[in-house]
């Protein structure tokens, strides 16, 4: 009666498991999105096989678990005021049970460090490195190439080139994370982090920030567009033409608390504002943030450490708009007489 309770409830639990691995692989499941690059096909490596050991663990330990609970039970004709028989150790056993999870645990770490490497893109030499630096903000990230580009919430590379980004906050820390491409990073005040991987396959890859920091957290995306080598240095260049600067960096830095229109959403209605007009005011709000009493609203310093062709190209963008340029006509609440 045992055995087959014990081989039902084996089948039972593992059919349970092997059927949800397609489920956990699935979009919204709790498997990782297909890998892209070596990095990425690393953590998904190691992700699987803590799975697969994770899983196998709970099925027998909750086997060994049911089977107990029927063959240990009180039976009916047994008095409640009865003991059950006495089980002394034994010592062979313990041993035994002690040794093999040491021994996983053991495997486990030595696997995980020789994975690494391999997730750290740590095959090439540094001078071979694209080096981009990325500035977390409330509520954007923003990218500065090695010739001086810079762009907002969207990162350019090239395919089969190794990358290190190298990642700092600006005002809280925040995360960087795009689990396709390779695992995330935390971006700190005050230091440096860095992060190495080789994209390997042309496309956009989502991702964004992993680290609470903030009203608009929710709000703060990114996307890396993997270009092939002739069209990178072009789509680079397109992206620092004034106009297009400028709608990136007030999409990023002003829009996601002003509204794309600048109406407002969070924060309050600027369309209009002489602030937009004024450089000096403009610089100066935009590098200091607002975070004084006497007004309703906090400000983040959203443009601290911005190059002065960034806010020419905000202002410029701001400039070309009717709607954010124009302030909003006030309407009438009187009664017509």
């Amino acid at each position: 009666m045992v055995r087959k309770l014990v081989a039902a409830v084996s089948i039972a639990l593992l059919s349970a498991f092997l059927a949800a691995g397609s489920a956990f692989a699935a979009p919204g499941g709790i498997g990782p999105p297909a890998p892209q690059t070596p990095s990425g096909e690393a953590i998904s490596r190691l992700y699987w096989i803590l799975i697969g050991l994770c899983g196998t663990v709970f099925v027998l330990v909750e086997t060994a678990l049911i089977v107990f609970i029927v063959r240990f039970r009180r039976r009916r004709d047994t008095p409640e005021t009865a003991e059950g028989p006495q089980i002394h150790g034994n010592t062979r056993l313990e041993i035994i049970w002690t040794a093999i999870p040491a021994l996983i645990l053991a495997a486990l770490a030595i696997f995980t460090f020789t994975q690494i490497p391999a997730v750290q893109a740590k095959g090439a030499d540094d001078g071979e490195h694209l080096a981009i630096r990325v500035q977390a903000h409330q509520f954007y990230w923003e990218y500065r190439y090695p010739g001086g580009e810079t762009t907002v919430n969207t990162l350019y590379l090239p395919v089969d080139e190794p990358v290190e980004l190298q990642l700092t906050g600006m005002d809280v820390i925040h995360s960087w994370w795009v689990p396709a491409l390779t695992g995330k990073m935390d971006a700190i005040p005050g230091r440096v982090n860095t992060l190495r991987f080789v994209p390997d396959t042309t496309g956009n890859f989502d991702g964004k920030c992993a680290e609470l920091c903030g009203i608009q957290h929710a709000y703060m995306p990114t996307t890396v567009n993997v270009l092939e080598r002739a069209d990178y240095a072009s789509t680079l260049a397109g992206a620092q033409q004034p106009l297009a600067l400028g709608k990136a960096t007030w999409e990023g830095a002003c829009a996601t608390c002003h509204g794309l229109d600048g109406k407002g959403d969070i924060g309050p209605s600027i369309a209009g504002n002489a602030t937009l007009s004024n450089r000096a005011t403009l610089e100066t709000l935009l590098e200091n943030g607002q975070n004084t009493p006497q007004f309703q609203y906090y400000m983040p310093p959203v443009g601290r450490g911005w190059p002065p062709e960034q806010l020419d190209a905000l202002m410029a963008y701001i400039k070309s708009s009717k709607t954010l340029s124009t302030a909003p006509q006030p309407t009438s609440t009187g009664a017509g007489g």
